[in-house]
């Protein structure tokens, strides 16, 4: 079932990604000056916008060759990363807007654009792809994931 391969593989694949996209970011914040300052995202923060444990940031973000978890099987396309790293973007500022208003549940972004990057890949057709490389079973021409 292509929703067992989005889950399996597609998923952490999807947050593997974000969480190396998120590392090389900055917010501006306020210093104890006043100032505004760059500030490197920390994993900890990463943990929290994407739903995961510290450790599972770690996992991503680890540059050991192989391939240690499912999610490392699936290889995003350019044109997707594009979209992650437009995600990213969108999840840190609205992670930043609830950290300076105390808000603490902010996973409706993640789910909201984690949500959008599935969309573009069955649109794309990348999601079929994909499952025909986990399931023999699928024909070259089976579309029944694509939305459009």
């Amino acid at each position: 079932m292509p929703q067992e391969v989005e889950v399996w593989y597609v998923l952490p694949a999807i947050r593997r990604e974000l969480a190396k996209v998120m590392k090389t970011k900055v917010a501006h914040r306020k210093n104890e000056d006043g100032d505004m300052v760059d500030h490197k995202i920390t994993q900890k923060e990463i943990a929290r916008m994407l739903g995961v444990t510290e450790p599972a940031i770690t996992q991503y973000l680890l540059k050991k060759r192989g391939r240690r978890s499912r999610g490392d099987q699936v290889d995003i396309p350019s044109p997707i990363l594009k979209e992650i790293d437009k995600s990213a973007d969108i999840m840190i500022s609205e992670y930043e807007k609830a950290r300076k208003s105390g808000i603490e549940d902010i996973f409706e972004s993640m789910t909201r654009e984690i949500n959008r990057i599935i969309r573009v890949m069955r649109d794309e057709g990348v999601m079929c792809d994909i499952h025909r490389e986990f399931c023999a079973h699928v024909n070259d021409t089976c579309d029944a994931c694509s939305t459009k």
